[in-house]
């Protein structure tokens, strides 16, 4: 289970089958070698409303998902109001947490992280809104752990 990838269609079909035969979501889990949670969250996602998991509904739904549009990209007004608090000077966090609190009418709630990921996306790069950071990276950093520190050879630790 090293990694993660999307459940496929051939597994939606055998999550059902196993489900109807009565197995636990540990057991099926378990013969997909999967983790106990991602058939959880599946089943969870994607159950009707008597319940039960049909397979292709379940794709269907998947689909739909995965073809969503971007708040920011759709929604003119959306994107002007980010912009202008950009140019202000505010933080995509505070951005959020205002829209969060609903003071803006008509306007969708988004997270700090859409703002980012919009600013840094292709397409906004054009338009240099990476300027209006805090820090005026035209890159975004890798989210990976501080590298290690060079030990000496040979060296008792203490």
């Amino acid at each position: 289970m090293s990694g993660y990838s999307h459940l496929t269609a051939e597994e939606r079909d055998r999550i059902a089958g196993l489900k109807a035969g009565g197995l636990s979501l540990r057991a099926i889990a378990r013969a997909l070698g999967r983790a106990a949670s991602t058939i959880s969250r599946e089943v969870r996602r994607n159950a009707l409303d008597s319940g039960a998991y049909r397979p292709h509904v379940a794709d269907g739904s998947y689909m739909l998902r995965r073809q969503r549009t971007a708040a920011l990209e759709t929604d003119a007004r959306l994107a002007a109001y980010v912009t202008d608090r950009l140019a202000e000077g505010w933080t995509p966090e505070q951005i959020a947490g205002r829209l969060r609190l609903g003071i803006e009418t008509g306007l969708r709630a988004v997270c700090a992280e859409t703002i980012y990921g919009w600013i840094y996306r292709s397409a906004q790069k054009a338009g240099r809104l990476w300027r209006f950071l805090t820090r005026h990276h035209a890159r975004r950093r890798k989210r990976h752990g501080r590298a290690s520190r060079d030990t000496i050879a040979e060296k008792t630790h203490i």
